[in-house]
């Protein structure tokens, strides 16, 4: 929605349409923008001021933040080492809560649901942005103009056939192929260029037969959802796996969720086999996971409720960029923005990156028009900032494995300083 707005601004005579799976249910965890995405979202639209004001209006504070131990540590243990250890692990925690609570009169930071920012996204693009588009197979008028709406929802991505110069007509490069996951019509339009913000998995990624598996497994497994009647009274609390423990490589976080959802929780392990095929696969997955918290655990029971009050349980397995790959699309009129192009540990960074990435796209098509040479220019103006904000991202989530003082996120300087 950012990308398709930005370049809307920059290019008004072009033709944009935006292509989306689902349908806008409401799904996803709690996410924070950071100064630099902030930057980002004031220069979208010609610095159209009112979106940055829409969704600040979708924001709720944080106002504390706590690290707790992920299972209770159990009394009976044989050895002072043994003891000794159990003592101070509680101690540490213990002053580690303690002194992050000292925040607690103030506001740390400030999350929005992302359901709720794509939501404002794409009303606003709607209201500003018309796109129309030469459908091959079938044509609609259904905004009465002579267009269809910019954002089309509930279109599976199928196929894309790229065109040899002799195929291509009026410009276009590309054919796409789409099933309307409602009705199972299958629709096929023409493009000249892609902008793929098909998430980690780019369905765009895996059909095109030149472009490389640009993915690095992280050996993690990820569960999110929301529990919209449960309040976490402004706190995010983070729980880790305690080292040489069983639980080592498990961490779990719940989030005050939105303006009108009460929290969002996400849990991290080691990685699962395969992959839930339903809801109710990923509800017991997830639940196997935070039993090892002990089931007589307020850990415990705190998660099974936030579980339990969650319609949506997303599932799926951590990774992040190669930057050994080529950072290029191999096709012109292709690039990839946001976690397509760049997937990276979930601390909160990866927002703001997809909302530069649309701000620099904007820019270098402002000074170049829609063409091969600004989509060029935004992959080289992206490499260097993305991979270096990467790394950074990566060692703040190694740290916190290894249990050091600092949560993931907890103010806007983070990251970006």
């Amino acid at each position: 929605m950012a990308t398709a707005i930005a370049i809307s601004a920059s290019s008004p005579s072009s033709s944009i349409v935006v292509f989306e799976r689902d349908a806008f249910q409401p799904k996803g965890a709690s996410i924070q923008i950071s100064k630099s995405g902030w930057k980002s979202i004031a220069a979208l639209g010609d610095g159209d001021k009112s979106l940055t004001k829409k969704l600040e209006e979708t924001a709720v504070p944080v106002t504390s933040v706590e690290i707790k131990s992920w299972e209770e540590i159990d009394e009976v243990i044989v050895g002072r080492r043994a003891r000794l250890r159990t003592f101070l692990t509680r101690k540490l925690l213990k002053l580690k809560s303690k002194a992050i609570n000292v925040l607690a009169s103030r506001v740390i930071t400030r999350v929005h649901l992302w359901h709720d920012v794509r939501v404002v996204l794409s009303e606003h693009a709607n209201q500003k942005y018309r796109g129309s588009y030469n459908a091959v197979d079938n044509n609609g008028d259904e905004n009465g103009d002579g267009s269809q709406p910019l954002v089309n929802l509930n279109h599976s991505l199928e196929n894309i056939q790229p065109l040899s110069p002799l195929e291509q007509q009026d410009g276009a490069r590309f054919v796409l192929s789409f099933k309307n996951m409602v009705s199972g019509e299958e629709l096929k339009t023409r493009a000249r260029h892609i902008v793929a913000c098909d998430g980690i998995k780019s369905k765009v990624r895996s059909i095109l037969p030149n472009e490389p598996d640009v993915l690095l497994a992280e050996n993690k497994s990820v569960w999110r959802g929301l529990a919209p009647n449960i309040s976490t009274s402004g706190k995010a609390t983070f729980y880790r796996g305690v080292s040489d423990s069983n639980n080592a490589g498990r961490s779990g976080l719940i989030f005050p969720g939105g303006k009108n959802v009460g929290s969002s929780w996400t849990i991290i392990s080691d990685v699962e086999d395969q992959r839930s095929n339903s809801e109710e696969e990923s509800r017991r997955r997830v639940l196997n996971i935070v039993q090892s918290m002990g089931k007589d655990s307020d850990n415990f029971k705190l998660f099974k409720q936030v579980i339990d009050e969650s319609s949506i349980i997303i599932e799926s397995k951590l990774h992040v960029r190669d930057f050994d790959k080529p950072w290029e699309s191999s096709y012109d009129g292709l690039i990839y923005v946001g976690d397509s192009a760049h997937p990276v540990r979930p601390t909160g960074e990866g927002t703001a990156l997809a909302f530069e990435d649309a701000n620099v796209l904007g820019k270098v098509i402002l000074k170049f028009g829609l063409c091969d040479e600004a989509l060029r220019e935004y992959e080289n103006k992206r490499y260097e900032p993305v991979k270096r904000i990467s790394e950074k991202v990566k060692n703040m989530a190694d740290n916190f494995y290894k249990e050091t003082d600092e949560p993931p996120v907890v103010n806007d300087d983070t990251v970006y300083t």
